[in-house]
């Protein structure tokens, strides 16, 4: 990852934590899935994870295919390029846990 990335990376985590996430870095390795989001966290009991990108930078196909799954398995999973795209997405994150219930329609 380019310094400016890990920097960004590490502004992210600061912001997640200060609203109340635990949340850390995952470090790509030979015995890593690939193509996993830079940021893991739980917030509020929910999975939560941050693929952290410059203003220009472009996920892979296999990032996309990861988040996809992520949100497939009832997660949320961002791609964010900002302190404040990052904390927007926590936003979204309350808002869904805080929103009521969509009424069941009752048969008759």
């Amino acid at each position: 990852m380019s310094q400016p990335e890990a920097r960004l990376g590490r502004e992210i985590q600061k912001a997640c934590k200060a609203r109340g996430a635990f949340a850390f870095k995952i470090h790509g390795g030979p015995t890593m899935m690939v193509g996993l989001p830079d940021q893991i966290m739980c917030y509020r009991g929910q999975f939560v994870a941050m693929e952290v990108k410059m203003p220009e930078g472009k996920t892979s196909k296999i990032q996309e295919r990861r988040l996809h799954q992520i949100r497939e398995a009832g997660g949320y999973a961002f791609v964010v390029r900002s302190v404040e795209d990052a904390t927007d997405a926590l936003d979204d994150v309350d808002t869904a846990l805080d929103s009521p219930e969509p009424a069941v329609a009752e048969s008759a």
